[in-house]
């Protein structure tokens, strides 16, 4: 996933500043303040002054999603803007009492020009020569229209198809961030779409799962090749891509459309045998290592004392101080000072369990014992833990949380 743009605050005596990376700065002009909404320590949200909303609602599709973002709005017949974005996408869908009247994006697959042609209501040279005379005054739809190259009812149906099109798209997105600036009267166009917005949601969450079946059926690594159809009406220039074979990964890359028209495309190109796919092979498997040894036969404490020996290990791996383990045993937690006296860390991140296990040896029994010893080691390797995580890759830390997990199964 790619870095969020930062804005970092810059403190001098009694003053201070934010400065914002080129991504988030291209959007802000000293002619329009910023409003501040402070939510806290935690962070604050930034509107422009004269945005008119009486009201926002704003968080991460990762909290919140689209469908729950819709609810939101639905269930408070809301009046508004709502924009989703990722990256460099950002759809915005405009609201009257709870109903969507319009919606635009970022994507050049989706906007009003590139849809017409798609629709075959105007020609690609059309479409660049009336581009060539779009205005900030002066839109596209008024171009075409004021030279009669499509008609007032051929444009608004095709603008009620892109307003349709964009918010069903907007399903397909489960990263990203919304904001929903609650406002008396859009400035925008308004049209009149075929169904109710809560008819819309239901479409576009079906197509969203229906998305997901096809992406789960033809994965990014499986290849496409030519069938001996030939290229599905209307895809030639996307099936010129192929050549001898292709992924659909890099297929998908290149394609002008959203994810449902591609693989629902794919499924259709298979069916009708102008697309080959083959599975990808499956990656050889891995060579035998410590982590695949038949853990299940080990004692508690061998499998803590393994696990400690695959940190040691990542930690030299990745060129970081294994002494750092070491640490913890010269200078223990509070209460664990008298379990690990005289305990030492062996060259390969193992520590002298038999000398651990002496030190807290008491009158209660060898299962008293035993359990004191599971917890100071237990203790030990939550910090080994801790430290890889900051120590490694992440992807790295992850295994060996993950291997603590399965290590853990059985111990009493």
């Amino acid at each position: 996933m790619a870095p969020r743009p930062k804005a970092t605050p810059r403190v001098s005596g009694e003053a201070a500043s934010l400065e914002l990376e080129r991504p988030l700065a291209a959007v802000v002009s000293p002619s329009r303040p910023l409003v501040a909404h402070f939510h806290a320590p935690e962070g604050l949200l930034l509107l422009p002054e004269s945005h008119g909303a009486s009201g926002f609602f704003a968080g991460s599709l990762g909290s919140l999603s689209v469908e729950e973002v819709f609810a939101q709005i639905l269930s408070g017949i809301r009046t508004g803007q709502l924009i989703v974005q990722h990256g460099a996408v950002r759809r915005a869908v405009a609201f009257r009492d709870g109903q969507v009247v319009f919606a635009t994006s970022s994507e050049q697959w989706e906007r009003l020009g590139a849809v017409m042609v798609r629709l075959g209501l105007l020609s690609d040279a059309q479409l660049t020569a009336a581009l060539g005379q779009v205005t900030p005054a002066r839109r596209i739809g008024q171009v075409l229209t004021s030279q009669g190259i499509v008609s007032e009812a051929s444009l608004y149906s095709a603008m009620t198809f892109v307003v349709r099109e964009v918010v069903l798209n907007l399903f397909e997105m489960q990263e990203g961030s919304f904001l929903f600036l609650e406002a008396r009267t859009p400035a925008v166009d308004a049209v009149k779409l075929p169904e109710r917005t809560r008819d819309l949601v239901l479409t576009g969450i079906k197509r969203a799962e229906e998305t997901g079946r096809l992406r789960r059926r033809f994965p990014d690594d499986m290849r496409a090749l030519p069938g001996p159809q030939g290229a599905l009406p209307g895809e030639e220039a996307l099936f010129a891509r192929l050549g001898g074979g292709t992924t659909l990964g890099a297929l998908r890359a290149v394609y002008a459309g959203s994810q449902y028209a591609f693989y629902s495309g794919v499924e259709e190109s298979v069916r009708g045998g102008h697309l080959a796919v083959q599975a990808a092979e499956p990656a050889p498997a891995p060579g035998p290592a410590v982590e695949g040894m038949a853990w299940e036969l080990l004692s508690a404490e061998e499998r803590y004392n393994l696990l400690l020996s695959l940190v040691h290990r990542a930690l030299r791996e990745a060129g970081r101080d294994v002494d750092l383990l070491r640490g913890f045993v010269e200078a223990p937690p509070p209460g664990l000072e008298d379990a690990y006296q005289g305990v030492t860390v062996g060259p390969d991140g193992r520590v002298d369990v038999a000398r651990l296990r002496a030190n807290v040896s008491t009158s209660g029994g060898e299962a008293v014992g035993r359990a004191m010893a599971l917890e100071a080691l237990d203790a030990f390797v939550s910090y080994a833990l801790f430290s890889a995580r900051n120590a490694l890759p992440t992807d790295v830390a992850e295994r060996l949380v993950n291997t603590y997990r399965t290590l853990q199964g059985g111990l009493s």
